[in-house]
This record gives structure tokens, sequence and C-alpha cells, in this order.
């Protein structure tokens, strides 16, 4: 039975009370209440009562949602008018009728007569009327999880679990703790936890291991749930096979869902997941992970969604101590006193072993371990000694297949244990949830490790306590396995069971395993060298330095400062970073970083990850000082002055630009465990001296190439929007700024209107703090604050000074000019300077129209980049001294070839005036410098006057162009007067506009967007249709198929000879031996109209029928289709099954999808289901009759064989994808 039917059968069968308790919850949740007050129902029961109505609802504006509920099923007709008229009766509501906004009458009647709903209603129109199957349909797309509270309907497939029964598993759980008891000392975190869920679509909490990251989540989560009625669903952590069933059926329509993912760095399906809440807006996501899995969780988390992340520090162990005396009733105060001490924050491990020693002898407890060892030996003592060493191998491999070859099953026979043994005690573990089981479609069986505390002992139990493997050994034997197992069980036994024994331990191994390792692959050794770097840290630099000097250099500096992505690839950057850290050896990790950076050696975005907010910092955030970020600077600096590296100085730049954004983003713990997380520091003395300290490095590159960019750093640093700084910024600027005053004539050198500016900002941020000004103006001349302040004054933010060019002379104007083109060479100043150059230009021709052409053609000339042309200015000057005179006057100083567009709003001027046979004899001369000037809308002035003008300057400008402007000339093709004007002027000759077409589309190729002018231009010349496929065979892939899925659109255009050109494409593509590649694109795929339309389905049916004996075209068209939406593709396919009765494409046709058939994010299991689907559509819409059995014979086959690809992804999810 379907989950619809099954909620329709519970409320057909519901009686009142529960009833009435799942209409206020639904009802809150569809129409998003602030309130409700059940009227209808006894507190805390299932029972009725009497009340009118049985709820209601106010609202912000005062006004009230009324509703009523019935389960009659005899007299529904008067059950629903009787209800409609009490709700509206004053004497029994004790409200006025016009303060409510909606009634809302909700039954269990199903096949309600539309007789009686418009009786019902007619009543009065704020009646809405809600029966069982919208109900229905809602809980089951929209509110599953109250459908499962209420109803007891089964949540899908078993993947997603309600609160109580995850707190009631905890009880249960011989490997966790108890998740009922209070949760303690942790308000202001459960508090930052809950406002963060507020306000963020998705939470990761992490922190070490047994910080009691799955007790707050909970918590909060139900806070949440319980303050806004949203329902609360956790994703089991265990393996389910239905899992990318169960996303699909229960998150991807619901609403106001709550979702704690526990664990969630071992969710299989996490991308599925996270598609799903990234398109699902009314879904909140909390995760959960420990912190040494923290950076793989986040980065897969920030692909897909925007997430607030929280790291939950440890407890004290005076904290853990008062939770075993209160919670857990330990009163043996030595026992806690010890047992808290040694747990080191672990409130998991505190609990676990306080218990079982409660009245024993606990001098023995030295280190964590021995306090998971005191509580695991309970919890395992019902297995024999053999039994748990089998489980040890099982969890140091976390997954185990039994089938020759895998190396968890060769190493168990190679202990003595056989096939049946081991099957025996896995069926017992999967019993007991410790692991999964799963049979492959082959009859391999695997097994799963899911009990992670249970993991972390008997891995620590195996290698670093009782030595029954070698950690060393095992490095080596799965080094190049996909994942490096050993890699996972470091992090366990560093993070859960972290001592200076284990620390030991671990050191020992590696050095045992590196001298094997380091001469493997690079890639393997790699690996190993950057995670164990700080245990190994001689080797590790030794590695590091030998690999450097044995590299190519290169400068990579243009790359380093113009790439904003980052990469942590580089072994040697990242083992210098982390060592960096070490006391003892950050001497030697500094200069290996500084050799590495000079060299080159690197890729760019491995130099910016080290250089910027991920590397930059000191890993340790709780100092104070930044002792390690000051020594970085100064060994790049100077490394500079040695060497003039370029190289150098882009990382110099970029270490800066890290340190000046106060932003941190990597943290880095004990030993191999990492978090990442970003910080953004307060302002303190300390982080003034580093930002004056970056000051000071920087100077070193003033004088250089570089001199322009750290200039411009300063400037900006200390810039502010509005005309006075806030009191704090100006207090935080002015301590970098006073420890740095000897460096302002480095930073300050030109008479520029940005230098004045940045004096000014300075200045003012002395005097917000009560500081005499530091910098004197007297070096600026007047030039520059005038050109300023013209340039404030088109600014959009308020600045000061502001001028118009009308409050100044004519001289200063003029002197301004030489400024503001200087600017507009500048990017950030090039909108503010370009208005006011205009501006000044028009004041100058409205002052001195007589001398106002040549000031402005001896700026324009003598301007070192082409500044704005100044229209307003000209349309003056044309109408005071005439454009003739205008244009010779210019003409005289500029070079026409230098400044076209300023000579094309000349020619321009002189169309819109009528221009004589002289003006457009010169006009068609311009067009011997192959550039385009006019376009077809502007030369249509001049047609009227001079018929035929259009079609010669398009002749000539055919035969002159070489630039990729053409274009231009033909204008917007949305525009349909453009398209217009081209089938006018061009009727007679295509041939010019033809050649320019093709020209236009070397330059531009996507003009033509919608392809107007080409469907114009088939019309007009009827070798148009071969000269383009020609052109078409000469793309590029890329910009090929970017046409070809543009004239797909000609599809359903009732347009003869644009449908010609596509069937023409069509029929080359089908008959290509690369025409596959392409066939898809030739058809509308995407949109949903062009399929839906007759004509698509009569010229697709058109082109089957003309190859219905080819089985290689019909192949082709069902691969061009295999993309569709499945209505489309199942009635494709059942169209070319149908119309090929001779069965010629059976084993030749594309019946599933061409792309992947699901994605990561999409999930690959539903999307398999799916074509399942489309598969039984298209055999059962296949005309009955012996003819068809041998088409429904192979869609069985291709079925069986989804089926099986289905099992091989399960398979293949249960493994982690590997």
């Amino acid at each position: 039975m379907s989950q619809i039917n099954q909620i329709q059968e519970e409320l057909r069968q519901i009686e009142g009370g529960r009833f009435q308790t799942l209409a206020n919850q639904y009802l809150y949740r569809r129409y998003s209440l602030n309130n409700i007050i059940e009227l209808g129902s006894q507190c805390g029961t299932d029972k009725t009562t009497t009340g009118v109505p049985d709820m209601y609802s106010v609202g912000e504006n005062g006004h009230y949602l009324f509703a009523a509920y019935t389960t009659s099923k005899s007299d529904i007709r008067n059950k629903l008018l009787n209800d409609a008229k009490d709700c509206l009766d004053r004497s029994k509501t004790g409200i006025n009728p016009q303060l409510i906004d909606r009634i809302i009458l909700c039954h269990t009647y199903f096949r309600l007569s539309p007789l009686v709903l418009e009786e019902v209603r007619a009543i009065d129109p704020r009646i809405e009327i809600i029966g069982p199957e919208t109900i229905a349909s809602d809980l089951d797309g929209k509110y599953p999880a109250l459908a499962h509270t209420v109803l007891g309907v089964p949540l899908g497939k078993g993947s997603f679990i309600a609160p109580d029964r995850f707190i009631e598993r905890s009880l249960n759980d011989r490997f966790s703790t108890d998740l009922s008891k209070l949760l303690m000392h942790r308000d202001s975190e459960f508090s930052v936890i809950v406002e963060s869920i507020e306000q963020n679509k998705a939470v990761v909490i992490q922190g070490q291991s047994g910080s009691g990251k799955t007790k707050i989540a909970l918590d909060a989560c139900l806070s949440f749930s319980k303050r806004h009625h949203w329902d609360l669903l956790i994703l089991d952590s265990r393996y389910s096979s239905h899992l990318d069933d169960d996303i699909e059926l229960i998150l991807s329509e619901s609403e106001n869902i709550i979702l704690l993912v526990d664990d969630a760095n071992g969710n299989l399906s996490l991308e599925h997941l996270l598609g799903i809440c990234l398109e699902n807006k009314k879904l909140k996501i909390v995760l959960t992970c420990r912190k040494m899995h923290r950076s793989e969780l986040t980065a897969k988390i920030g692909s897909y969604l925007n997430f607030r992340e929280i790291e939950l520090e440890p407890l004290t162990a005076e904290n853990i101590e008062a939770i075993l005396e209160t919670e857990y009733n330990i009163k043996n105060i030595a026992l806690r006193e010890r047992v808290s001490a040694i747990a080191n924050g672990n409130l998991r491990l505190a609990i676990m072993a306080a218990s079982p020693i409660a009245d024993g002898n606990f001098e023995a407890i030295q280190e964590p371990y021995d306090l998971l060892n005191i509580y695991m030996n309970s919890a395992l003592a019902g297995y024999s000694s053999r039994e748990q060493r089998l489980a040890e191998n099982l969890a140091i491999y976390d997954c185990c297949d039994l089938i020759e070859g895998d190396p968890c099953y060769e190493e168990l026979l190679g202990l003595g244990y056989d096939d049946a043994e081991i099957r025996d005690f896995a069926s017992r573990l999967n019993d007991q949830e410790i692991v999964t089981i799963l049979t492959s479609a082959d009859g391999v069986l695997a097994i799963r490790m899911e009990e992670q505390n249970l993991r972390d002992f008997l891995i620590c139990r195996h290698f670093a306590k009782e030595g029954n493997g070698s950690f060393a050994d095992f490095i080596l034997h799965t080094a190049e396995m996909p994942n490096a197992p050993y890699l996972k069980a470091a992090k366990s036994m560093a993070e859960v069971c972290g001592s200076a024994s284990v620390y030991d331990y671990l050191r020992r191994e590696c050095e045992k395993a590196w001298d094997e390792i380091k001469n493997r692959d690079a890639r393997i050794a790699d690996q190993f060298i950057v995670t164990f770097n700080q245990f190994l840290p001689i080797q590790a630099l030794a590695f590091a330095s030998n690999r450097i000097e044995n590299a190519d250099c290169a400068d990579v500096s243009e790359e380093i400062l113009g790439m904003n992505s980052t990469s942590d690839g580089s072994m040697p950057l990242q083992i210098s970073v982390s060592l960096m850290h070490s006391s003892e050896y950050s001497q030697t990790a500094s200069e290996l970083f500084v050799k590495c950076v000079e060299r080159g050696t690197e890729r760019a975005a491995e130099y910016n990850w080290a250089c910027g907010p991920d590397g930059a910092f000191a890993y340790d955030l709780d100092r104070t000082g930044f002792d390690l970020e000051n020594s970085k600077l100064d060994a790049l600096a100077q490394k500079y002055q040695q060497s003039h590296s370029r190289n150098v100085a882009a990382c110099l730049i970029v270490l800066t630009s890290s340190y000046l954004s106060s932003r941190a983003q990597r943290v880095c713990q004990n030993g191999i465990t990492y978090t990442y997380n970003t910080l953004t520091f307060n302002f303190t003395s300390e982080l003034a001296e580093l930002h004056a300290h970056c000051f000071r490095a920087l100077s070193v590159l003033v004088e250089t190439e570089f001199s322009r960019q750290v200039k411009s750093t300063f400037r900006q640093h200390f810039s502010f929007y509005g005309k006075e700084p806030e009191a704090e910024y100006a207090e935080n600027m002015y301590s970098v700024l006073s420890r740095i005053e000897e460096l302002f004539p480095k930073y300050i050198t030109e008479d520029s209107t940005i230098d004045l500016l940045c004096s000014l900002s300075i200045n003012q941020i002395y005097e917000t703090c009560a500081q005499n000004p530091p910098l004197s103006l007297d070096g600026f001349r007047q030039s520059a604050f005038d050109a300023l302040g013209l340039e404030n004054s088109e600014s959009l933010v308020e600045k000061e000074p502001r001028i118009s060019a009308e409050e100044l002379p004519l001289e200063r104007l003029t002197e301004a000019l030489g400024k503001l083109a200087e600017d507009y060479e500048i990017s950030d100043k090039e909108w503010e300077s370009g208005r006011a150059i205009g501006k000044v230009l028009l004041e100058i021709a409205k002052r001195t129209p007589d001398t106002a052409s040549s000031i402005i053609a001896r700026n324009i000339a003598s301007s070192p980049s082409t500044i704005p042309v100044p229209y307003e200015a000209l349309d003056h000057l044309a109408e005071t001294i005439g454009r003739k005179v205008l244009r010779n006057e210019l003409g005289a100083v500029i070079d026409v070839s230098d400044h076209p567009a300023l000579f094309d709003y000349l020619d321009l001027l002189a169309i819109k005036n009528g221009p004589d046979k002289e003006e457009l004899d010169e006009i068609l001369a311009r067009l011997d410098d192959g550039r385009t000037h006019l376009c077809l809308e502007d030369l249509e002035i001049v047609e009227p006057k001079h018929p035929g003008y259009i079609l010669k300057y398009a002749s000539w400008l055919s035969e002159h162009i070489h630039n990729d402007g053409v274009w231009r000339f033909f204008g917007n093709c949305g525009d349909e007067k453009r398209v217009s004007a081209l089938d006018s002027y061009f009727e007679s000759n295509p041939s010019p506009a033809v050649n320019l077409y093709f020209l236009a589309l070397e330059g531009y190729p996507t003009f033509d967007y919608n392809l107007a002018f080409l469907r114009c231009l088939l019309r007009l010349d009827s070798s148009m249709i071969d000269r383009f496929l020609e052109y078409v065979a000469n793309l590029d892939y890329r910009q090929r198929h970017d046409l070809l899925r543009r004239i797909s659109s000609f599809w359903t255009v009732q347009d003869d000879h644009a449908w010609n050109l596509l069937k023409a494409m069509i029929d080359e593509a089908l008959s290509e031996p690369l025409g596959r590649l392409e066939i898809a694109v030739l058809f509308p795929v995407h949109d949903a109209n062009a399929l839906s339309s007759d004509i698509f389905w009569e010229r697709l049916e058109y082109t089957i029928r003309e190859r219905i004996a080819d089985a290689n075209s019909l192949d082709r068209i069902s691969w061009a289709l295999s993309d569709c939406n499945d209505e489309t593709r199942i009635r494709a396919i059942t169209l070319i099954l149908t119309l090929d009765k001779d069965g010629i494409s059976i084993n030749h046709l594309d019946l599933r999808r061409s792309s992947m058939s699901g994605s990561p994010e999409k999930g690959f299991i539903p999307a398999k289901l799916k074509e399942i689907e489309a598969i039984d559509s298209i055999a059962a819409q296949l005309p009955a009759g012996v003819a068809y059995l041998k088409h429904r014979e192979w869609l069985s086959k291709v079925k069986s064989s989804i089926e099986r690809d289905i099992e091989d992804e399960k398979w293949r999810l249960f493994h982690g994808r590997q």
C-alpha cells in the first residue's frame, strides 16, 4: 500500500479527538500561524470538549482565523452548515464576525458532493472547506513527519526516525550515552545554536569526540521545533539501502521540517541530501561531526549551501565532575576528580568509565584510553577474545567484503578465521546494530562498521595498547588504497585516545613506515608526510626541501596576483606552513617557505592558499600577539630586498592583504587532527601593530613595478564612505596610522586627486580622534582640488569637497581637465571622472564657443587614453558654430583614426541635420579604415532623401571592414523594426547584408541571439542555407554547439525556410560519423513549450518516418531525446517503436537518460527508478499484438539491466563510493 493510501485509510478510521489534534497541527503548518487556541480539545489528551470554534488563531492585525472539525459520516451536509453558522454566530463565539478573516471547516468525509460544498460556501465567502483527500495529499507530500507522529504512518522506508525513537535507541545502545538526560553547563552555547538555526538554513556543530554535540544539537532542534511547530526528523547514521529513496520521498516537497544529521561525515548520500535542501526553501538542516572530519564536511556543504559553523568547546573538568555527581550519582569525590581530569573534556568517556568503577580501584587510570577500556571491557564481556580480535580487524578497515583480494578478508583468513565464522559473527553484530551487512547481486557479503565509539576503542587497543598488529605495517599495506584506511585510524587514535603514550606510539610507527613510504609514488608519500609532519618534523622538512631543490623554477607572480582560487595541494607549502607553528622548527620552516616562494616551484593557487586567509595566520587563535605573522612579513620583505624576486613580492602583497582583512580561516589542533573555522579578529593594539607592520613590509615595494598596487592598498585601507569616518573606525585606523607616520611620504608622493583624497581621509581620521592633522596639503595644486571636487559632485557617495563646473573660472576648468583625464585611466574613478569631463567641456562650450572646439581638441589629443566623447558639448557647439566648422577645427588637431568614436558622432550629427552629398561621400570614405562606424538605424534617416545609400554603404562596408564590430551595423535582433529594415532595404540585393552577417558572426557569434536576422536572410537569399552550413562546419566545438542549440528553436517556428535549414542540419548530423555528438543540441530538449506543441510532434514523426529503415538514425534520434523530460522521452520512444513495427531499432535505441542517470545532488537510485517507470510506461503504450512482442521482450531486458545497476549503486554507496 502506498503512503498516501495508508494516510487516507487512517483518516477514514480516525476518531474525533485524534482528528482535532491532527487538524490543529496541520492548519498551524499550512497557514504558518503564529498561535493557536484549542477550544474543542482537552489539554494534553486526544479527547474533545464543547467549544465554538474548535480552534482559533489571532493574527498580527487582531483579526481571527476560526476552524471547526468533524468526523461525521452520516449527515455531513448539516454538520458543515451548522459549523459554519456557529462560527459566524456572535452569541456563541463572542466575536464580531467582521473581525474574522477566515473560517476553515475540516472533515473526514470522502467524496463530498460539490452541491454540498457550494451550499456551505454560499453562506460566506470567507469559508474554506478542507476534506480528507486534500489533507492526505498534504501529509504525504509536505508534512510526512506529522502523518507519522499522529497517524503512525511509517516514515518512508526507515532512513529517518522521530526524536523519541532516537532518544530511546540511545538508552539501549551500550556504546553511546543517554540522550534523555538534562543538558547541563551549555546555556550560552545552546542559545547560540538555537539562534543560528533561526537565522540560517544550515548549521554545522563540530567538536572533539565526546563533547556533547549530539545532545546539544538534538535539544536545540527540539526547542526550534516546539517554538515554530516545525517537524523534527533525524537521519539515521547507520547505512540504509533506501536512503536515496527516502530523501526524495520525505524531503523533496516537505514543508517546515528541521533535519538533524548526526555524524554527518559518515553519511553516504550527503550530496543528494544537500541538493534537496538547496531546492526546498522550507527545510532546515543541522549537522554534527567530529572535529577531525570537519574540513571535508564543510567543503562539501559549502558547495551547496550557506551555513553557520559552531565549534563546541570541551567541557571543563569542573563541569564534568558536576555532571557525574548530579546526573549519574557518582558520590566518590576522588573518582570524579580523577576521571574528569583524565577525560580531557570528553564527557562521554567520563560517563562511560565512572559508573562501572564507582566502587572499585581507579588508581590505575592514567590516560583517556584507560577510561574507555574500563567501559568497553564491560560492554564487550559477552564476546570471546577471538570474536573481539575479529571485531578489531573489522574496525581498522571499516569495511570488509568476503571475497578474494579484499585486504580485511585476506587478513582474517590469515589469522585462521573461516568464511562461515566471519558470516556468523557479522550476522550477530548486525542484529546488535554494531555493523551493517549487505549482499551484492553476485552474492558477496559486505560488512560495514557502524558503531563509531567502539571502532575508536578497538583501533587503539589493536595497535597502540595490545600490539595485535603493527601500525607501520598497516600504513604500508593500505597506503595505496582509496581513502587510505590508515589515515582514519590514526585520526581516531589521536583524537579519542590521544595521550603522550599514544602519540609516542604513532611517532615510532610513522618513523618505521617513512623509510619505505618516501620511495613510493609521490602522491602517496606526500599524503603521508603532510599528515604526519608534526610527528616527523625533521624528515618532513628534509623531504620538502629536496622537492623544492629538484623542481624547476618559474616566475608565477602575475598568476598569484591575478588568481582568486586557492589550493592546498602543495606538499612543501603545507609542511612549511604547518611547522612554522612549532617553536623548535619555526625558523627552519620559515626559511623553507621563503625559498619555496622565491623559486616559484608550486602553482599560483597553492601560494594563494599559503599566503591567503587559509594559511596566513597562526593556528593558535587564543594567543594575544601576532609574532608568527610579523616574522613572516619580515622574512618576505628581507628576501625581496636581497633578491628582488617577483614571486616574493607577489606573495608579500597577498599575505598583507590577508592580514589587513583580519580574517583567519584555518586552525590546526594537536598532531594530525585539523579543524577549520573562520574568525574575524577584534581590533586590538596587537592587531593595529600587525597592520602597521604590513605597511612597513610593503614599503620595500613602493619604488618598484608593484608601486601602484601597494599604494592603492594603502589608500583603500584608510578610506571610508561619507563625509566623516565613524568614531570607532577612526580610532582603529588612527592606532595604525600613528605607528607609520614616517612612511606617509613613501605612500603619498604625487600631485593627484587620489593622493589628495587619501591625505584628506587621513587628516579627517586624526581630527575625528581629536588629533592634529599630520599631512600638509600645500604640495597639491589647485587643479587637483578642483578635479576632486568636480568628481565628488558626480559621485553617489557624499564626499567633500564638491564643486560644480559652473562655479569655476575658465582657467581653473581647463587646468582641472588634465587631472580628470589622468583619473579616467583609473578604473575605480572612471565613472565619476568621465561624467565630470563631460560637464566641464559643456561649460567651456557654453562660455567660449569660439575657442571651445580647440580646447576640446587639445585635451583629447593630449590625453594619455581615449577620454569619453563629450556629446553634450559637441551638440552645443554644432548649434552655435556649425557642425562643419566644428568638424574642421577638431579634424585639424585630432587624428581621425585615433578617435573614431568622436568622428562617428560628428557623422551622426550631420545625418540627423540633413547631410549634403559631400558629407555622405566623406562618411563612405571613412569606411576605408576598416572600422564599423554607423548602424542601419542611423542610416535610415538618410534613405528617404538619398535612396539606395544604405545598400551602397553596406556594400562598401562589406568590402573594407576588418574589425569585430560589424554586428553593430545590424542593431538589436530583438527589435522588430531592425529586422523589418533589413527585409526592406536588401530585398533587391541581399548579398551585402549576407556578407556583413557572416562577418558579424565571426566577430560576435551570438549577436543574433534569437536568430531573427538569420530567418530574414533565409527568406531573402536561397543560397543562405549552403553558406550557413559551411560557416557552421568551421566553428570550434563550443561555438558550434551553442549555435546548434539556438537553431533548435526552429522546430516550432512557422517558417518553412527556417525549418528547411534545421532539417538540413539534422540530416547532416544523422549521416555524419561524428553526428551523434551534436544531434542532441538540434532538439529543444529543455523547452517544455516546444516539446508540448503539435508542430514539433508532426515534424518529429515526419523525420522518423523518413529514417524508419535506418537503425543508426533512429538510435541518434533517441539519443537526442534522451535528456528530455520523462513525458516527452516516453512519448518519443513509444512513437519510434510504434512506427518501427519490424523492430529494426531494437537493441539500438537509447532508452535511458544520457546524463549519467542521476547525479550526487539528485540521487542516482531515484533517477534509475524513474528510468524503470519510463520503460514500464513505454511498454504499456505500445500497440497490442504479436508484432510488438519482441519490442516488449527487449524492454524487459533493459529493465532488468537497470535493476542490476541499482543493486550495484547500493553496493558502491555501502562502500563510501570508492
